[in-house]
């Protein structure tokens, strides 16, 4: 049975893979900043979720509630921030937030997140609460919804936020897992995180489906810089690449209107170029041209494509 919910508290979860914890941005800055203001400690406790192939421990004291997990099978991002789910419904947190390891976060992010979350206990409405991430000298996240980008790609676009935005955005729109913090019966609603996203595009599905279930996001003042995957597509494994395919694919095919698939499918083809003159692999950019052929225009297919 859930705990009794404590108003404006956050269980924080950090997926570490390959990296012992104190070799993770995320957690130093995290013990750092908690260490320095015992009453911000009191509102946080802590996940460590561990992916990689051996255990291992941390040793930084802390002052705030840490239960680290190791799963040697490495399913990636939904399992590792399902159990986080449950942790935070059985310490009665009201907020969940996402971290990848390499995030650097600041006292001003920490500060800003809990007043938010004492301002937004009252506004049930507020499904997440998401700082703006730099990569790169530009706001990546928060970002337009990926169907809003589609219907607009033959457009010179500028970024979907400014530096100055601040406040309950009433559109629909998608940002990165890292620094996102969302609101635990939000989640409920929504059944959690689908499994079937594992790793990619896990965070596009979330925030649409928060959208519909009628929730907005709270954009904070704070920037975070991020170190971004999807940033350099030269720097990523062609397994990943191509991970990434079948998830957008996936994403477009469960959720988008016929005209959504069918703008992806003309959005593939563009986008096999690009592919074509970054990847040495060429098995990418066939594979995304590929896709855009057989794409099933009005399928609701919850199967990977193949």
């Amino acid at each position: 049975m859930p705990a009794p919910l404590l108003p404006s508290s956050v269980l924080a979860v950090i997926v570490l893979y390959h990296r012992a914890p104190a070799e993770s941005e995320s957690f130093s800055c995290f013990v750092k900043i908690l260490k320095e203001n015992a009453e911000l400690a009191t509102r946080f406790s802590l996940v460590l979720y561990d992916n990689s192939p051996q255990s291992q421990k941390y040793e930084m004291p802390v002052n705030f509630p840490v239960h680290y997990v190791h799963d040697a099978s490495n399913g990636g991002l939904a399992p590792a921030y399902n159990f986080a789910l449950e942790r935070a419904d059985a310490e009665g947190r009201e907020w969940l937030l996402l971290l990848d390891q390499d995030t650097s976060l600041t006292r001003e992010f920490m500060v800003e997140l809990v007043q938010a979350a004492e301002a937004l206990h009252v506004r049930s409405e507020v499904g997440a609460i998401v700082p703006k991430l730099r990569v790169q000298g530009r706001i990546d996240s928060p970002s337009a919804h990926l169907f809003d980008q589609m219907r607009t790609q033959f457009k010179r676009t500028q970024p979907a936020f400014g530096f100055d935005v601040v406040g309950i955005q009433q559109q629909r729109l998608s940002a990165y897992n890292s620094g996102s913090t969302v609101r635990v019966a939000a989640l409920r609603t929504m059944g959690g995180f689908p499994a079937e996203f594992w790793l990619d595009f896990l965070d596009h599905v979330v925030f649409h489906a928060l959208y519909l279930s009628g929730y907005r996001m709270y954009v904070m003042r704070a920037i975070l810089a991020h170190d971004s995957s999807y940033s350099d597509v030269r720097s990523l494994p062609a397994w990943r690449l191509h991970n990434i395919l079948l998830a957008r694919s996936l994403y477009v095919q469960q959720n988008g209107t016929w005209i959504d698939q069918m703008l992806y499918r003309v959005w593939l083809l563009r986008h096999s170029r690009n592919l074509r003159e970054c990847c040495k692999d060429p098995r990418i950019w066939k594979e995304a041209v590929r896709q855009a052929v057989w794409f099933k225009i009005g399928s609701k297919d919850k199967r990977l494509l193949t």
